[in-house]
């Protein structure tokens, strides 16, 4: 059929926004809730960069253009082929091995087509195979083989090493803590930000170091996820709008400053999500794309950050948006059909970080899945929200969720 009309073109072009806001509708509520941590656990994560050698010049040349990356994807592809010459010339070694299974998972998430993409992440697997094959417990080629796998492999198999990657990467902070007493002093009203009063005694003490150091991406990012729980807890719709503006624009103020740390990129994806949400349709089309170029930096940094967030955002996104949204989101890059697999790799990473279970059970009751559901509910409200430390204060929320969406599935 011909379309000789304009009347059916801004059809389509109605039909497209709505699509854009199915995708942001809903993955900044719990798709974002991200743990935090106790008062004395490690200050930052175990490094997931592959490790790097002294013995040859090349290796400064190859890490120079790595860490020039930025938005020059030039810049990664010419890494590459220093680091594929390292593999040439030093074939009894591991470290050029594991950066190209580094460097090929970032090319491989740069590219959006399907076609392409998937050869791209293979290479990096089978690099990963090639180092896994002389020292089997490598946590590196792990971390890699298991962040490329995910994206479309069966991933049964690979459950039992991202089971792993718990214990060979354990997190740390989320986002890094400079040194000073008034640091100590923020961190310690955070880690006690179940008491409200104490969440907002840390925004104060970090407002004033954002003020006598506003060069520190930290601060901000710090800022940001501070603002981010005092919006999930606030009272009136008003004042979580207020709050999660607050949160985002501290944590573009991170990203200016470091744009490829994944917590600045995460905390200001999930307080636009949140902020967009309570907003008209104009204003969820505004922030789709800025929240989805956030969430890929993280993917192409850190793809298992914070127990496989990723695919617990699509789940949500799925959850609330409908089926014809897989679409928009295969546009990213993303495989909307395989969601339920990968959010089995967020559930092997942590079984008890609730948020992930909750996610799972509300994009099984938008399939019809309610047994699925009820499982991971029941899970939820069976357990102590304190088995996994770091997430207390967001589990004990997300246990409320389960006692509502458990409710409404049995009646």
């Amino acid at each position: 059929m011909t379309r000789n009309s304009g009347t059916l073109s801004i059809s389509y072009f109605y039909i497209f926004i709505i699509l854009l806001v199915g995708v942001i509708l809903y993955p900044g509520v719990h798709a974002v809730s991200l743990p935090a941590l106790p008062s004395s656990p490690p200050e930052t994560a175990a490094s997931t960069r592959p490790p790097v050698r002294t013995d040859d010049p090349l290796w400064t040349k190859a890490l120079s253009l790595w860490e020039q990356r930025g938005e020059d994807i030039q810049n990664v592809k010419n890494a590459l082929g220093v680091f594929r010459q390292l593999a040439v010339k030093h074939p009894d070694q591991t470290e050029p091995e594991l950066w190209l299974c580094r460097v090929y998972y970032f090319l491989g998430i740069w590219e959006t087509d399907e076609e392409k993409r998937d050869p791209i992440l293979e290479t990096s697997i089978d690099h990963c195979n090639r180092v896994l094959a002389v020292d089997p417990e490598n946590p590196s080629a792990g971390y890699w083989l298991g962040s490329a796998w995910s994206h479309f492999k069966e991933i049964d198999t690979i459950l039992p090493r991202i089971r792993k990657l718990s214990r060979e990467f354990p997190p740390g902070r989320e986002i890094p803590i400079p040194g000073g007493p008034e640091w100590k002093t923020a961190i310690a009203h955070w880690d006690a930000r179940a008491d409200l009063e104490r969440a907002r005694l840390a925004v104060n003490t970090l407002e004033d170091i954002s003020g006598k150091h506003p060069d520190r991406f930290e601060v901000w990012a710090w800022l940001a996820r501070a603002y981010y729980w005092l919006g999930e807890n606030a009272e009136t719709e008003k004042e979580q709008e207020d709050l999660y503006t607050q949160g985002y624009e501290n944590g573009q103020k991170a990203v200016d400053l470091s744009p490829l740390s994944p917590g600045a990129n995460y905390w200001t994806a999930a307080n636009m999500g949140r902020f967009a949400q309570r907003g008209s349709i104009f204003r969820r089309v505004k922030f789709s794309r800025k929240m989805f170029e956030h969430i890929r930096k993280v993917d192409l940094e850190e793809p298992h950050y914070y127990f496989g967030a990723i695919p617990r955002y699509l789940a949500f996104c799925l959850a609330h948006a409908g089926a014809l949204t897989r679409k928009v989101i295969a546009g990213y890059g993303y495989r909307p059909d395989n969601t339920f697999q990968t959010i089995q790799m967020s559930i092997a990473l942590e079984p008890n970080y609730f948020g992930t279970r909750i996610a799972l059970a509300e994009l099984a009751i938008s399939l019809g899945k309610k047994d699925m559901a009820r499982d991971h509910l029941t899970y939820v409200l069976n357990t102590p929200p304190d088995s996994q430390p770091l997430c207390a204060p967001e589990n004990r929320l997300d246990q409320k969720k389960a006692r509502h969406l458990l409710e409404a599935l049995d009646k």
